[in-house]
């Protein structure tokens, strides 16, 4: 730091302490925002040297439907900073108009005034005094608080940065924050906290029911950006809002309905095709702009096909998911195929409806289950049939889910289990991209894209001849193994996302400790089944205890765990039987995974004895 400086910071120092004594501040000593908060601190009662941690309590409030919305829609760009400007002494958060955090990233090696910086914790101006957030959300404008510029003296080493947030209609919802000890450059970090917060603005826009939303842009390269102009267009070409980027580079009236068509602002407006994909369109002015379409987000679409959590936890906070993720991405939008390698319980069909809501949410996404469907019938509910092709063969004929996809995604899960005959006529398919009904000689194109889906060593399937080699690289394009809940590391991301999820209380340390304590045979499943039923039995308490956790897990420990998985396993497995009186269909449901799975799980328990 400059002597300049620590020359202001010593002047914050004596200045303060007469401030409380009703002596004003010296002019130009403080911007105009941060003085005013000071005031407002001190009408709230707050000492400077009084500590914060000792105030507080251990409280979290819950979030509501708009906390949750707000949280989802900053966590993917929390998540991008973190990576590019976290480290051990700081944390990211994100705060709603309440100043209660709906999301935060932080070192797990965090201590002293930023460890209660945790979801649910409210942190508001008459809490802890003068903080970048909380001028933020009294002013509406980005904020800069270096070392004693804060009310606290708590804070008096801490450097924080933080933007508002936007809703549709120009309101502040929410604050997007940077707060922790050393040197950064406050311009640079300003301006990627300010792309982030247009992205989470970006991302909360293409919410929008019932409209189209229009990407604009002078660069076509500038297209799915933070810097990208939004607008919002109903089905009669009418505008009903419009994005800060957009009115910049349509001067349109700031953050309202607009209401005007977009023909009064495009020449040739009969070429403007709200279904087609990249187009220039030219302005009245002569001027041109390059512009997509882009669908809007399809939360609920994911929630039809797999639990709360399984949905949540592809935007957990895992290094290593996330880097498989941006690389199935990109190689999905170019049309390679993926195989997804995983244990039961971890994912993966949310995984491939990632994948495919990302590439184009609007195309078929049809998820077939190679186990699941008796041999005797897969070929038909794959291809499809003709009238007559077999006793009971509906009236007309029926399409199979290989048509039901063209032009989607097809999901061939459990691909592994797969007959052997079937295996060859699906690669006939896949190498001639068309298809023929049983019962028919008329070929039908298909254009497709395929993911794939299994718990199995494909490789040593192939080496046992009941998998084909050439099918195996035909759908391995890439593969992505989707790592076990106990490999992965945003454990407590997982547990919080659930926890408010179902409107739950935080948790007390033991009950953490025992759910860290697990392997989870069951993975995500498992752990979603744990914590809805916790949640239910805590509803009426502060916290989730462990009396509220199943009976094995609390009657485990740590020591008597040991180090050896398969022994762990197999002691979570025989708890779960005892407890369920050796019911297989309640002890499954317990663990979260299917009867199936239990049985396989009980074969290499008695093989291992």
């Amino acid at each position: 730091m400059e002597a300049h400086t620590l020359h202001d910071q010593q002047r914050l120092v004596i200045a303060r302490q007469r401030f409380v004594e009703g002596v004003a501040l010296p002019s130009n000593l403080l911007p105009s925002t941060i003085a005013h908060s000071w005031a407002r601190s001190r009408e709230a009662g707050l000492l400077p040297w009084q500590s914060w941690l000792a105030e507080q309590d251990d409280s979290l409030l819950p979030l509501d439907e708009s906390d949750q919305q707000l949280a989802e829609c900053v966590r993917p760009e929390i998540d991008r900073l973190w990576q590019q400007i976290g480290g051990a002494s700081w944390t990211i958060f994100c705060v709603n108009t309440r100043g209660v955090i709906v999301h935060a990233r932080q070192a797990r090696t965090l201590d002293g005034p930023l460890l209660p910086l945790q979801i649910g914790r409210r942190i508001q101006e008459s809490d802890i005094g003068t903080t970048a957030p909380s001028c933020t959300l009294a002013e509406g404008v980005p904020m800069v608080l270096i070392g004693n510029q804060h009310y606290l003296s708590d804070f008096e080493h801490f450097f924080c940065v933080s933007v508002p947030i936007r809703g549709l209609h120009g309101e502040v919802i929410g604050v997007l924050d940077i707060t922790g000890i050393g040197d950064r450059q406050a311009g640079a970090v300003l301006e990627q906290l300010s792309h982030a917060a247009m992205a989470a603005e970006n991302r909360f826009f293409t919410t929008l029911g019932d409209c189209r939303i229009l990407s604009l842009q002078h660069d076509p390269r500038l297209l799915g950006t933070p810097l990208q102009g939004l607008l919002a267009v109903d089905q009669t070409g009418r505008i009903q809002n419009a994005n800060r980027a957009a009115q910049r580079l349509l001067g349109l009236e700031q953050f309202r309905p607009i209401g005007k068509r977009l023909d009064q602002l495009f020449e040739e407006s009969s070429a403007i095709d709200l279904h087609r994909a990249q187009q220039q369109l030219t302005l009245s002015d002569g001027s041109r702009l390059y512009a997509q379409v882009i669908e809007q987000r399809r939360e609920s679409t994911a929630l039809h096909v797999c639990s709360p959590l399984l949905c949540v936890s592809i935007l957990g906070a895992d290094p290593q998911l996330n880097r498989q993720l941006d690389n199935a991405r990109k190689a999905f939008a170019a049309g390679v195929p993926i195989l997804l390698q995983g244990e039961t319980g971890t994912g993966k069909e949310v995984f491939a409806r990632a994948l495919h809501d990302q590439w184009n949410a609007q195309a078929p996404f049809v998820a077939i289950n190679c186990s699941a469907i008796p041999e005797s019938l897969i070929e038909a509910e794959l291809f499809g049939y003709v009238e007559g092709t077999f006793t009971g063969a509906r009236k007309g004929g029926a399409s199979g889910q290989l048509e039901a996809a063209h032009g989607g995604t097809l999901l061939l899960d459990e691909i592994g289990d797969m007959p052997a005959a079937l295996q060859t006529r699906l690669l006939r398919v896949l190498q001639e991209r068309e298809i023929t009904r049983l019962g028919s000689t008329t070929r039908r194109a298909l254009d497709v894209r395929v993911i794939s889906a299994t718990h199995c060593d494909l490789q040593q399937r192939m080496l046992d001849k009941s998998f084909r080699e050439d099918l195996y690289y035909r759908l391995n394009g890439l593969k992505i193994r989707l790592p076990a809940l106990r490999e992965r590391q945003d454990l407590n991301t997982l547990i919080d996302l659930l926890r408010q999820r179902y409107g739950a209380p935080p948790l007390e340390h033991q009950a953490l400790m025992a759910l860290h304590r697990q392997v989870w045979p069951g993975n995500i499943r498992q752990l979603e089944q744990t914590l809805r039923l916790a949640a239910a039995l805590a509803s009426d308490q502060p916290m989730i205890l462990l009396e509220h956790l199943p009976a094995d897990m609390r009657a485990e420990s740590e020591q008597e765990r040991g180090s050896d998985l398969q022994d762990a396993v197999r002691r979570t497995v025989e708890s779960a039987l005892q407890a369920n009186a050796g019911n297989i269909s309640a002890t499954a449901s317990q663990l979260g995974i299917s009867r199936t799975t239990l049985y396989k799980k009980l074969g290499r328990i008695t093989k291992s004895e």
